[in-house]
């Protein structure tokens, strides 16, 4: 099968291209001008200068293709990035599905977020992909741009398309340091906090393999759960240090709540540092947002190796990579931009 694969270039589109490569695929990569291309370069892949913005250029690249992965997507939970995640989320999403409908792919999967479904807000109770979003969630500009995306996909006409939700990705390829900052934190003893809560961990692995199923097992208008593992954080970064024999005690003393406020302050406040993480996520952090990819098992064949596994690969990736020792300016400057 041919496919064209948008968010090539990232955590999580790299991983795309490994499982849709292992599969026997031809994979051919939008790329946009200021992408940082230099892992996707390695990879017996099709490079496609485009951007999201370019319909007819999409429309162009689509030509002759069998199915669409779209994966390209903004994380920014900042309500001053609002626009630009509307740009890239709501509208990139139209041009992909208006382009596939002119090149006559009818095949199409797309790359959403748990940030988009329920939680019961319980420790151990999992939801399901029928949960409504709780209003403070729905608050996000990422989860209201990621939610109106589905919109789109879910009412899109002449199109086959299925919806990916993955939970909380952790694995190789972490070049933009998402979960695998905290591998990276606890790996050389830099852990800045510990977060009360829980959530659902998904080997990133798994979920590529999950999206080279959905092209041929996923049923069109569905929307599946991609999850696999519901821990505490305080038992996640135990299991990193043993795994990187790193240091699970946080720099920070501080009650948890206190760092919380802090951070709303430092983004509220003019001339105040950034906070190392948004106000929102430090609180979707203190909470328990559990997901249950029931579905997916049954349907897409979705089945996560262990915990353990991620983080082994995840570290494995980043001392084959030179990311260690971290600079400390690495950990701490760049935004916490889990799914």
């Amino acid at each position: 099968m041919r496919v064209f694969l948008t968010g090539a270039t990232g955590f999580v589109g790299l991983n795309i291209v490994q499982a849709l490569l292992a599969a026997g695929h031809d994979v051919a990569c939008l790329v946009r001008p200021q992408a940082r291309r230099q892992y996707l370069e390695r990879l017996p892949v099709a490079l496609v200068p485009g951007r999201l913005d370019d319909a007819a250029g999409l429309a162009a690249a689509l030509r002759g293709m069998d199915a669409v992965i779209h994966a390209a997507g903004d994380t920014s939970c900042l309500m001053r990035d609002l626009p630009r995640l509307t740009a890239t989320n709501v509208e990139g999403t139209r041009a992909v599905l208006d382009a596939a409908r002119r090149a006559g792919v009818r095949r199409l999967v797309y790359t959403s977020t748990t940030s988009t479904i329920g939680s019961t807000g319980q420790p151990g109770m999992a939801a399901d992909e029928t949960m409504p979003l709780q209003p403070w969630r729905a608050a996000s500009p990422y989860a209201r741009t990621k939610l109106e995306a589905e919109r789109l996909v879910r009412d899109a006409r002449g199109l086959d398309a299925i919806v990916l939700n993955p939970a909380e990705v952790l694995g190789a390829w972490d070049h933009t340091l998402q979960w695998g900052r905290i591998v990276l934190a606890v790996a050389t003893g830099q852990l800045p906090f510990v977060p009360p809560g829980s959530g659902t961990f998904a080997p990133a692995d798994a979920v590529a393999e999950a999206h080279v199923a959905a092209l041929t097992r996923g049923v069109p208008g569905e929307r599946y759960i991609l999850g696999g593992h519901h821990v505490d954080f305080a038992a996640l970064i135990a299991e990193i240090a043993a795994a990187t024999g790193g240091d699970a005690r946080p720099l920070a003393r501080r009650p948890y709540a206190l760092q919380r406020l802090e951070a709303g302050l430092r983004q509220a406040l003019p001339g105040l540092a950034p906070p190392a993480v948004d106000a929102y996520r430090m609180r979707v952090f203190g909470g328990h947002h559990l997901f249950d990819d029931g579905k997916a098992r049954r349907q897409l064949g979705y089945a996560p190796p262990p915990l353990r596994h991620a983080i082994e690969a995840c570290f494995a990736w980043y001392r084959e990579h030179g990311f260690l020792p971290a600079p400390e300016a690495t950990l701490h400057s760049t935004q916490w931009k889990p799914a």
